[in-house]
């Protein structure tokens, strides 16, 4: 395995008393100059007029992404499954949901994706199997080895009362985490859905088994894995009961209690050195140059979060965007502050050598564009796109594509269809699941069956693909053009310095000696500010060239004009990229 070079972020107090400047090594692996695309297979191309997307669909449409600038492509789970939790209950770990192709099609894709100079990862989801799973299946009948691949328990009595083993509850807000077999007189656990079965992580041969399903997608040339839900794989063994939260929720509610005994446990994180030291084995062992990442997905507190780094993770994704620590916690994005501080806890509590990641949007929670409004989007995404590391982003936000209004009775979503006709769209993720907005033919180029899963957003007819590429200034294009300025000498090895201006702009610099500084000014609020750069930032040329602007606030009229860097007008919600000619 070769030694990873990873982006070094140290702290260096800079000459200036108002500025801490980290200082950024040379990125030596392609993935940790990635911007990685989140494909909801379901909703993004539908290649044989089904109303449902497919891998066909993708592969027909990866000209997307060379054009975008994308290098990566990430497929959330693909795999055969009941489809009661979106694809993650997996009845088997190695064959295709045959709503979206078979493994040809997979294998075609990849080959594809590779030929245009794409990578492709995929979901590994080894938290908890379906109960229509094989193993499963043969566990409830008490064969061994599979009933020990599963977590049971034979309860507890209270007189002649049979209960549940503890007060653990599941995240889907169902209530107990136990589920009780007849045929085995137990309980089994599951975390997540009654229909996802825990696998017990304490039996190697669980190990062995997914280390297996690894080596599967590897033989089919995947360049990496996401790695689900790491922070619930191994519950403590003494099953407590877990303590009440402050929380003024029902009892049933997941957030009822504080889940000290069921997430975030120090078990959890050698399983994660073991799957990565098996992927670096295997491709050391075809005696080739190919690298190889994983990245996690965990939402916990920062503490718990940047532990993954020191076990075998390239970075675990940095979701303080979309929620402040734990899954209930929904982030404050309401001031520049709350901005800025996101940007910098990362970076002060990253370790050194490490590789910072910057999501914004996901398939669990509402678009960016709706959590934050329109006007916002564009600065956000320059901002983190041109901060250092890997930026994850989801199908349809290079668009500005916006929640969809979807009622009781057009829902699919199994958490939401399971609440009532009042409560739905509290839980429902369908509103950002729907058809990606293609051009403005029928079902948005989506599909050309008029009637798609999901219904198609109505403003597709202006917020489209095909509209935006046309348009001389568009979300797409802003996002292109950021993306284009990763490719420069200053982004992959300058120092980047993360300013709060005024308490309602946040700006970034990122600068190196003999190369033009880059520099973002996002103006959070809704009144006009002048700002002067020197009072934040030391070594900026005097002047700076406007290169980039949101399209709402009448800065895109500007673009190539010159800013005195001691007096910069930015107007309400107004955010831009300026260039210096070299850094002083």
């Amino acid at each position: 395995m070769s030694t990873l070079r990873l982006f070094y972020l140290i702290l260096a107090v800079s000459a200036s008393i108002h500025a801490i400047t980290y200082d950024v090594t040379v990125p030596t692996e392609w993935w940790q100059t990635n911007v990685i695309y989140e494909i909801w297979v379901e909703s993004f191309k539908d290649s044989d007029g089904n109303g449902k997307g497919d891998l066909n669909g993708i592969k027909s449409k990866l000209d997307h992404f060379v054009d975008m600038g994308v290098t990566c492509i990430w497929l959330p789970p693909i795999y055969e499954t009941p489809m009661v939790d979106s694809g993650y209950d997996i009845s088997n770990f190695i064959a295709v949901n045959s709503l979206y192709g078979t493994l040809e099609d997979f294998d075609a894709l990849v080959t594809a994706a590779h030929e245009l100079g794409l990578k492709v990862i995929i979901d590994f989801v080894p938290n908890h199997t379906s109960d229509e799973h094989e193993w499963f299946v043969k566990a409830k009948q008490g064969i061994e080895p599979y009933y020990s691949y599963y977590v049971w328990n034979k309860g507890v009595y209270y007189g002649d009362y049979l209960s549940y083993p503890n007060n653990w509850l599941d995240v889907f807000n169902d209530g107990t985490a136990w589920e009780w077999v007849d045929e085995r007189e137990a309980y089994y656990l599951h975390q997540f859905s009654v229909h996802e079965v825990d696998l017990n992580w304490r039996n190697p041969l669980v190990m062995t088994e997914m280390k297996n399903v690894l080596t599967f997608w590897l033989d089919r040339n995947v360049d990496g894995f996401r790695i689900d839900a790491v922070p619930y794989y191994v519950e403590s063994s003494t099953l407590e009961n877990e303590t009440r939260s402050d929380k003024d929720v029902d009892s049933t509610d997941y957030i009822y209690l504080n889940h000290t005994q069921t997430k975030d446990q120090p078990e959890n994180y050698p399983l994660v050195q073991e799957w990565k030291d098996h992927i670096n084995n295997y491709t050391a062992s075809k005696g080739n140059d190919k690298v190889r990442f994983i990245c996690t997905e965990g939402y916990s507190d920062i503490d718990y979060v940047m532990k993954w780094y020191d076990y075998g993770d390239d970075f675990p994704f940095n979701f303080n965007f979309i929620r402040a620590g734990d899954i209930a916690n929904e982030a404050v994005l309401d001031t520049a502050e709350d901005i800025y501080g996101i940007f910098v806890e990362w970076l002060d509590n990253m370790p050194s050598g490490k590789t910072a990641n910057w999501v914004l949007g996901n398939h669990d929670f509402s678009r960016i564009a709706t959590r934050i409004g329109l006007y916002r989007t564009d600065g956000l995404h320059m901002s983190v796109l041109l901060m250092p590391g890997v930026f994850t982003m989801f199908n349809g936000d290079e668009l500005g594509m916006t929640d969809t209004y979807l009622t009781w009775e057009e829902t699919l979503d199994h958490s939401a269809c399971s609440a009532t006709n009042t409560t739905y769209s509290l839980i429902s993720r369908d509103p950002w699941r729907t058809p990606f907005q293609w051009d403005n033919t029928t079902s948005a180029g989506f599909s050309t069956n008029s009637t798609p899963f999901l219904k198609v957003n109505p403003n597709y007819l202006t917020v489209n693909l095909a509209t935006e590429k046309e348009a001389d200034f568009s979300h797409y294009k802003n996002i292109q053009q950021t993306i284009a300025l990763r490719n420069t000498t200053v982004w992959r090895e300058g120092t980047v310095d993360v300013e709060l201006i005024e308490d309602q702009v946040v700006g970034i610099a990122r600068q190196l000696d003999g190369e033009e500084p880059i520099v973002v000014l996002i103006n959070w609020e809704n009144f006009t500010v002048t700002v002067d750069l020197d009072n934040y930032f030391d070594g900026l040329p005097n002047e700076l060239s406007l290169k980039i602007a949101d399209i709402y606030s009448g800065l895109s009229a500007k673009i190539e004009d010159t800013y005195s860097k001691s007096s910069i007008e930015l107007p309400e919600y107004g955010s831009m990229v300026l260039l210096g000619t070299t850094s002083a």
